[in-house]
């Protein structure tokens, strides 16, 4: 047990960590200095103060509290998310494996993941109403495009030889995408999952700062309109650090369940 916390140790990044309490520190003293003077940039301090208000307090009749808007949030963003995984996944291996579909497809989707997710939000709004139905939407549709693009790239990408083996074991069409495939295109999926993710999250977010009635969008907008500049930063802060789990824990759950590929995805990724 000792041996597995110095190496988790000596893996930590001291110096990041030394770099965001350094770039607190020095906020703060500006803001307490009052060279940085602006009612909307509250201190650190007040920041954590606010975020602490925030937790202690329950939903009102205009809010759902902090707890609930923060459960409202994931919620959406893994549902969009399942979403996208499910339906770029297999679209994308589709349009990867069969070069008819790709030739009639490539178009179509370089014009539909070019148009501006957030031009989309009261169109959205308008058809499925101020719930999360609208919200659900929008981030699966946003999270679709990196998913279905990384699939279908790594699927080009399988090297020649493997398919050649494939022939002369003389395996069949659903064998070959199982045993052959899937696997080698593993790295690539699992980088269009991350961005995925992310993109889902940012979406659910606007969305619900753009006109949905919860959710941390909408919380942030509340407070704003409140002029309660200590707890909108507090929100900023909640979707940050959400942001920061989100992708750290998709990266920890790869290396546990592939362990052969979580290292080849970091590295396209970065």
């Amino acid at each position: 047990m000792a041996a597995r916390a110095r190496r988790i140790a000596l893996r930590f990044n001291w110096l990041g960590l030394a770099v965001i309490v350094g770039v607190l520190g020095i906020w703060q003293l500006l803001v307490t200095s009052r060279v940085l003077d602006y009612s909307a940039l509250p201190s650190p301090i007040d920041i954590a103060n606010g975020l602490g208000y925030l937790a202690s307090h329950g939903s009102t009749i205009v809010s759902a509290g902090m707890w609930g808007n923060l459960a409202h949030t994931v919620r959406c963003v893994l549902e969009a998310w399942g979403i996208a995984l499910l339906i770029g996944g297999a679209a994308g291996l589709l349009i990867g494996l069969n070069r008819t579909v790709a030739s009639w497809a490539t178009a179509t989707v370089d014009i539909f993941r070019s148009l501006p997710v957030i031009a989309l939000i009261p169109i959205a709004i308008l058809i499925w109403g101020p719930g999360s139905k609208a919200e659900v939407i929008l981030g699966a549709y946003a999270a679709l495009w990196p998913m279905l693009i990384n699939t279908a790239g790594g699927v080009r990408g399988v090297p020649a030889q493997l398919r050649d083996v494939a022939k002369t074991l003389r395996l069949s069409r659903s064998a070959t995408l199982l045993k052959v495939v899937m696997p080698a295109t593993g790295a690539a999926m699992l980088v269009g999952a991350r961005l995925a993710l992310t993109v889902a999250l940012v979406v659910c977010v606007v969305a619900e700062m753009l006109g949905l009635q919860t959710g941390l969008g909408n919380a942030l907008i509340l407070e704003q309109s409140a002029d309660e500049p200590a707890r909108m930063w507090a929100y900023v802060v909640i979707v940050g650090v959400l942001g920061i789990i989100a992708n750290v824990g998709l990266v920890q759950a790869v290396r546990l369940i592939f362990p052969g590929v979580s290292a080849i995805s970091d590295r396209r990724s970065s």
